[in-house]
């Protein structure tokens, strides 16, 4: 399986290098808790200066509306109705 391999440094470099399937199967990793704040409501300087790259400079402009941010406005649309009402089984007529 093919890696992608971040050099440690100020200066975002990867190398690109390969592992065996058997050793990443069925892993899992965890976000360190040394990124996160004392109360673990907010993320540190440092995952700051890591994800920071990797997100890059160029920021969506998200307007601001009454002191929140205003990700989108979807207009709901259903689809059509094609079934009956659902009728909870115990509230069924016995036949």
């Amino acid at each position: 399986m093919s890696t992608i391999l971040r050099e440690s440094g100020p200066i975002y470099q990867v190398r690109y290098d390969k592992v065996s399937l058997e050793q990443v199967a069925n892993s899992e990793r965890f976000f360190p808790e040394k990124w996160l704040s004392k109360d673990k409501s907010d993320v540190t300087d440092e995952f700051i200066a890591y994800c920071r790259p990797l997100i890059g400079e160029d920021w969506p402009s998200v307007p601001m509306i009454n002191g929140r941010q205003r990700f989108a406005q979807l207009k709901p649309v259903f689809a059509e109705k094609k079934l009956p009402s659902y009728i909870p089984e115990a509230d069924r007529k016995k036949k």
